[in-house]
């Protein structure tokens, strides 16, 4: 790697890192390009030969959270897996959070559509049998919506419950809507 690779390298940590750290001061909105560069301690021209813009930097931090969050080892059981996404959120709960709480609009169809790939397709063959006269949109939406619900829930007001727990609560209200069809219809 040359030098110049390096410092390259060393400046988007820079702002990564200064990026983050605002990510846990304040909400993401409220952060100016200024407050990073500041902290980065990087120019302005150096800044936007990086990153055009802020945005372009929260796309490149969803890129990277959800790369690593939603990697599947398939011998995992949909439990389990479920687990391991709650899991990350408690462990980088200050910035996923953060940009969670403050239902920023990005973050939150970034997640919305990493959990229709992913997490969506676990549920979602008990549900289509289940009520197949419920359109697949409206099922997908149901699913995914109620977990990042559940998800708030857990970190805002549910933290004396593990993460197994509460993955185990959104299953089984997930089995519950689908053992209960006939009383709902």
């Amino acid at each position: 790697m040359s030098s110049q690779d390096r410092r390259i390298t060393k400046t988007r940590k820079a702002i990564y890192a200064a990026f983050l750290q605002l990510l846990n001061q304040k909400d993401y909105e409220s952060i100016t390009v200024q407050e990073i560069i500041d902290l980065a301690d990087v120019g302005r021209s150096t800044f936007y030969s990086h990153y055009e813009s802020k945005e372009l930097l929260l796309d490149e931090l969803c890129r990277y959270l959800f790369h690593h969050l939603f990697e599947r080892e398939e011998h995992l059981t949909i439990e389990e897996y479920l687990t391991h996404i709650f899991l990350h959120f408690k462990k980088n709960q200050d910035h996923v959070t953060s940009l969670l709480f403050s239902k920023n609009d990005y973050f939150l169809r970034q997640l919305q559509k990493e959990l229709e790939h992913h997490v969506y397709p676990m549920v979602a063959e008990n549900l289509q049998v289940s009520y197949p006269k419920i359109p697949a949109s409206y099922l997908k939406h149901f699913v995914v919506s109620n977990f990042i619900e559940t998800l708030t829930w857990w970190l805002k007001k549910g933290k004396s419950y593990k993460e197994d727990q509460v993955v185990r609560f959104y299953l089984d209200v997930m089995e519950m809507t689908n053992k209960n069809k006939s009383s709902l219809f």
